[in-house]
């Protein structure tokens, strides 16, 4: 949370605000005065050149063109300075509240207030990922653009896209801010963001690498709560008995130190529930504990409808359907046996007679 020069990284924010306010990406735009120059980029504009918006936007994040950056705020905002106001709003908008930029591409020689931090950095990457194009951009290793219908090569200057598992996403260094350098990773089944701020050249890369393997051996994801898993059935009702299962709400999955973390998970019931119970109403909580401490507390839910029992109705139609049992026995016995007599007595009086 420490307030730091963020260099090159700035471009994320530069670049996906430039995404959500551009309608036409293939729309070709000319290089003002303002935009032109070396700047400190791996190549120069000059005024007056002809080059897409899209392409402005590669050559701002594979290349790390400072200019560039300079040319998509011109267009979008009308000046480098309404832009960046943009930015900023942008950066409290979606968390960043420790960020505040200058400027759209990092330099920060006449900037000294140009700082952000390293969890800030990684909520606007996480945030910035959530946009397909951005991340197609960043995972290019190399790429060309047009320039005045002349094509120009572009290298990306994250030399660990070369690992297979690393998908971008941008790099920095001034003399004030060090080696920076903000990467995605999804390497096993943790899609990771790694974040390194006034590095060295020899150890920026290696740092990442370090962190990433670190997390991957130490680290995964535990589903702790899972909403189609019964969490209880409970019985609800006084004289007639009805069993209630219930769910959690929703699931809950967190990043747990496999050696480490203890899980516990822990159940509230609410003590007026009365029938009938309706559909997803809250009958109590689940609370996760990691470490004795709480992590989240989520609610435990009905996924049905439960009515009141008709049982007294249900007994009574069953009690006369037994009564009726009954008398047609007893009925039947009767006859039979008062058959039997008239039959006997028949029969003996004809004996008697004869």
């Amino acid at each position: 949370t420490k307030r730091m020069y963020p260099a090159s990284t700035t471009k994320m924010l530069t670049a996906i605000t430039a995404i959500e306010n551009i309608t036409d990406l293939s729309h070709v735009v000319e290089i003002s005065e303002h935009a032109a120059g070396r700047n400190h980029s791996a190549f120069r504009f000059y005024k007056g050149d002809q080059i897409s918006l899209l392409d402005l936007l590669k050559a701002s994040l594979i290349s790390s063109h400072n200019n560039a950056t300079i040319a998509l705020a011109e267009y979008v905002a009308g000046s480098e300075e309404e832009f960046v106001k943009m930015m900023n709003e942008k950066a409290k908008e979606i968390g960043a509240t420790n960020t505040y930029f200058q400027n759209t591409n990092g330099l920060d020689s006449e900037f000294l207030l140009h700082k952000s931090t390293a969890q800030d950095l990684a909520v606007i990457a996480r945030y910035c990922l959530g946009d397909p194009l951005f991340r197609a951009i960043v995972n290019s290793p190399n790429d060309t653009i047009t320039v005045n219908e002349e094509e120009t090569d572009l290298r990306n200057t994250n030399r660990l896209l070369s690992f297979p598992y690393i998908k971008g996403i941008k790099t920095g260094y001034t003399a004030n801010a060090g080696f920076c350098i903000v990467v995605y990773s999804d390497k096993g089944d943790l899609d990771l963001i790694t974040v390194i701020l006034n590095s060295t050249a020899e150890n920026r890369e290696s740092d990442v690498i370090m962190l990433t393997d670190y997390i991957n051996q130490n680290f995964a994801y535990h589903h702790l709560v899972e909403k189609n898993a019964k969490a209880e059935t409970i019985q609800v009702g006084n004289a007639n008995m009805v069993h209630v299962d219930i769910f959690p709400e929703s699931d809950y999955v967190d990043l747990l130190n496999i050696s480490e973390d203890t899980v516990e998970l822990k159940h509230h019931l609410r003590e007026d529930i009365v029938l009938p119970v309706e559909k997803n109403q809250p009958l109590g909580t689940i609370s996760v504990y990691l470490n004795g401490q709480e992590a989240v507390e989520l609610p435990l839910v009905s996924r049905e409808s439960v009515s009141a029992p008709r049982v007294d109705q249900y007994l009574s139609s069953h009690r006369e359907e037994q009564d009726r049992k009954i008398v047609f026995f007893l009925f039947g016995f009767y006859f039979f046996i008062f058959i039997s007599i008239m039959i006997k007595n028949l029969f003996f009086r004809k004996r008697f007679y004869v």
